[in-house]
C-alpha cells in the first residue's frame, strides 16, 4: 500500500543517487573528461543497483533503492519450496500430489504479483523525480526552442528525412522481437530516438547559417519538425498507458513543447542543469535493474549507428534533395542538428521507471546515448575536417 513513508524513502533515495551521479560527473569533468554526464549516471546506477549496493550496503539498498525486501524474500521462499518438492520427488522416485503442486505454483505466482505491485508502489516517488529531471533536460534541449516555424523553408521534408532511419530501426526491432511493428513500447522507443536534434548556438550556429545562405530558415524549421514528429509519436503512445503512467510520460514532452517560443526565458543556470539532470535520471533508473543480465551488445551498437551516423546521413540527404545543397555542405550542416544524447538518455530512463519499455531496450538506448556523448570530440574533429574541405573547395 502506498504510504507517505514509502514515498519519502523513495524520493530521498532517488535524490541521493541523483546527487552522487551529478557529483561524479563534475569530478570527471574536472579531471578532463568533459562529456561524462551519462557515463557518470551509468556508473552510479550500477553501483547503487542490485549488482553492488545490494551486497555491500543491503540495509540502505532495501530501504532507499529497492524497498521490496519482504516481497522478495517471500518469492524466494516460494521458489525454494517448489525446488525442494522437485528434489524430494526425484530422490524418492515418487510423483508429488497434484494439489500440492498447484498450491506451490499459486504461492509463487502470488508472490511474483505482490513483488511487482510493491516495486511499483515504492518507485512512485522516484518515478516523478526522474520525470522532473527529464523535464529539465527536454526544456533546455528542446528542438522546438525559439520561435520556430517548422513548416516553412523545406523544414518539414528535411525533418522527415532526419527521423526516417531512427524510427524505422525501432519498428524493425519491434518486428523482430514481437512480430508486431507498432506496439506501445515501440512507439515510446520511436519517440525517444526521434527526439535527437541538437540546438546549436554561438559560432556553430553562425557557421551553419552562413553555409545555408538564403535558405537559413530551413535549419531551425528542420529541427522544429523533428521535435514535432517525436512529440506526435509520444502522444500516440499514451493511448496504450494507464492514467498515472501517461501523466509521467507526458510531463517532459510538455516542457519540450513549452520551449517553443520560450527559449529567451530559459536562463543560463537552467541550461547548465541539463547535464546533471540527465545523469541523475540515468542513475535513478539503472539502480533499479540488473544491468549485467539485461545488457545486449548487438541492439546497443545498432541503435548507436541508427541514432547517430545514419541519422546524420539521412539529414544530409534531406538538405541535398530538398534545397539542392552541395553534399559536403549538407554533411556539415546536418552535423549541427543530428545528435542529442542527453534527452535520449533521460527519456529512456523515465520510460524504464514507468515500465513501458523492455528493460534491455531501455538500457540499450541509455548506453548508446552514452557512446554518442563520449564520442563528441570525434564529432568535433569531423566538423573541422569538413570545414577545411569546404574552404579548400571554395578557393
Amino acid at each position: 500500500m502506498l504510504t507517505s513513508e514509502t514515498i519519502t524513502w523513495s524520493i530521498s533515495g532517488a535524490l541521493l543517487v541523483g546527487a552522487v551521479a551529478a557529483a561524479l560527473a563534475w569530478l570527471l569533468r574536472a579531471a578532463g573528461w568533459k562529456n561524462s554526464w551519462i557515463t557518470a549516471g551509468i556508473c552510479v546506477g550500477v553501483f547503487f543497483g542490485p549488482l553492488c549496493c545490494a551486497h555491500v550496503f543491503p540495509d540502505f539498498y532495501n530501504t532507499c533503492v529497492d524497498g521490496c525486501a519482504e516481497s522478495r524474500m517471500e518469492l524466494l521462499r516460494s521458489q525454494r519450496a517448489r525446488v525442494a518438492l522437485d528434489l524430494a520427488s526425484a530422490s524418492t522416485k515418487t510423483i508429488p500430489d497434484e494439489s500440492l503442486i498447484v498450491e506451490l505454483d499459486a504461492w509463487q505466482q502470488s508472490a511474483l504479483i505482490r513483488l511487482a505491485q510493491n516495486r511499483v508502489e515504492f518507485n512512485y516517488g522516484a518515478l516523478w523525480i526522474t520525470a522532473l529531471f527529464t523535464a529539465a533536460v527536454t526544456l533546455t534541449r528542446s528542438p522546438m526552442s525559439g520561435r520556430v516555424c517548422w513548416w516553412r523553408g523545406g523544414g518539414l521534408a528535411i525533418g522527415v528525412w532526419t527521423v526516417l532511419i531512427p524510427i524505422s530501426s525501432i519498428f524493425l526491432i519491434a518486428q523482430i522481437e514481437t512480430r508486431e511493428t507498432v506496439t506501445t513500447w515501440s512507439l515510446v522507443a520511436a519517440a525517444i530516438i526521434a527526439f535527437g536534434a541538437a540546438v546549436p548556438a554561438g559560432r556553430e550556429r553562425w557557421t551553419v547559417m552562413g553555409l545555408l545562405g538564403k535558405d537559413s530558415e530551413s535549419f531551425d524549421a528542420a529541427r522544429g519538425t523533428v521535435g514535432f514528429i517525436s512529440l506526435a509519436v509520444a502522444c500516440v503512445a499514451v493511448w496504450g498507458m494507464d492514467f498515472d503512467s501517461a501523466a509521467v510520460w507526458v510531463l517532459p514532452w510538455g516542457t519540450m513543447f513549452a520551449a517553443w517560443g520560450l527559449r529567451d526565458h530559459v536562463g543560463k543556470f537552467a541550461t547548465q542543469c541539463a547535464g546533471p539532470a540527465a545523469g541523475a535520471a540515468v542513475a535513478i533508473a539503472l539502480s533499479r535493474i540488473e544491468v549485467m543480465d539485461e545488457f545486449r551488445f548487438s541492439p546497443t551498437v545498432f541503435l548507436y549507428f541508427a541514432a547517430e551516423d545514419l541519422r546524420w546521413i539521412a539529414a544530409s540527404i534531406g538538405f541535398a534533395l530538398t534545397l539542392g545543397v552541395p553534399w559536403l555542405r549538407s554533411l556539415r550542416i546536418s552535423l549541427a542538428i543530428s545528435s542529442a544524447p542527453l534527452p535520449q538518455a533521460a527519456l529512456a530512463s523515465t520510460a524504464l521507471m514507468i515500465g513501458v519499455l523492455p528493460t534491455w531496450l531501455g538500457l540499450s538506448l541509455v548506453v548508446s546515448a552514452a557512446f554518442t556523448e563520449s564520442l563528441l570530440p570525434l564529432r568535433h574533429r569531423t566538423t573541422k575536417q569538413l570545414d577545411q574541405m569546404i574552404h579548400a573547395k571554395s578557393q
